[in-house]
Parts: structure tokens; C-alpha cells; sequence
């Protein structure tokens, strides 16, 4: 579980790390820096609750079988997609704020996923990162 959890934190910092980047973009090129913003905050808030439900979602899918376990992840799968839709069409519905920062808010389940490894190998020197080939026999 500990390792859970630091993989947890490095996805928090590299989201965290995304969303600056993007909202000092929207500092300079954005005509309505409020709906920007809080177009922002709303997807990077779904991105978080994604990746928290996907981890509780395989958590669960440990304890069951093979194919239990498939049919469950599939299910939760979708569920997710429901998630990202329904967030997709308040981003439309809500005039306060804006649908292509929601979206890009959104993008940081991807993007955070890609960093949280550079900063999980400064966080947790040993336990993450790639081995010499060298290192492991071949």
C-alpha cells in the first residue's frame, strides 16, 4: 500500500506541476481568465477523482477472481467514461466557465501520469526508475 500512495503523490505533483503550466498560459492568452481558470480547477478536480477511483477500483479487483476481476474493471471502466462525459457536457452547460480548459483539465490524468515517474525517482531514489541491463543479468 506504501507504494500506493507514493505513486499517488508523484501523480498529485506532476498534475499540480501541469496545471501551472497550463493556467500561466491562460494568464497571458486568455481573454476571461476567471472561466478559464475555474474551467481549469474543474477538470483537474475530475482528473484527481479519476485516478482516485481507478486505484480503489484496482484495489478491489485484487480480491476477486480472473474473470470477476475483468468484468469489475470493465464496469468501473466505464463508469469512469460516464464521469468524463457528464464533466464534458457541465463544461458545455456552465457558461462561467470554459469547455476547452475543462478538457485540458481533464488531459492531466494523462499528462500526470507521464511526469509522476521524474519525480518519483527524486522522491524515492532506489524504488523507481529502470535498471542497466548490466544490473540485471542480460
Amino acid at each position: 500500500m506504501d507504494q500506493v500512495k507514493e505513486t499517488l503523490t508523484g501523480f498529485g505533483l506532476g498534475l499540480i506541476c501541469y496545471g501551472v503550466v497550463v493556467e500561466a498560459v491562460g494568464f497571458f492568452f486568455s481573454g476571461d481568465l476567471t472561466a478559464y481558470t475555474l474551467g481549469l480547477l474543474f477538470g483537474l478536480a475530475v482528473s484527481v477523482l479519476l485516478i482516485l477511483h481507478m486505484t480503489v477500483t484496482l484495489g478491489q479487483a485484487l480480491d476477486r477472481t480472473p474473470e470477476q476481476a475483468a468484468k469489475y474493471v470493465r464496469g468501473k471502466s466505464i463508469a469512469r467514461l460516464l464521469i468524463m462525459l457528464l464533466a464534458m457536457f457541465l463544461g458545455l452547460l456552465v457558461k462561467q466557465m470554459n469547455f476547452i480548459t475543462v478538457v485540458l483539465g481533464m488531459l492531466g490524468l494523462k499528462i500526470g501520469a507521464l511526469i509522476a515517474p521524474f519525480f518519483l525517482k527524486r522522491l524515492y531514489p532506489g524504488q523507481y526508475g529502470s535498471m542497466d541491463p548490466e544490473e540485471e543479468g542480460g
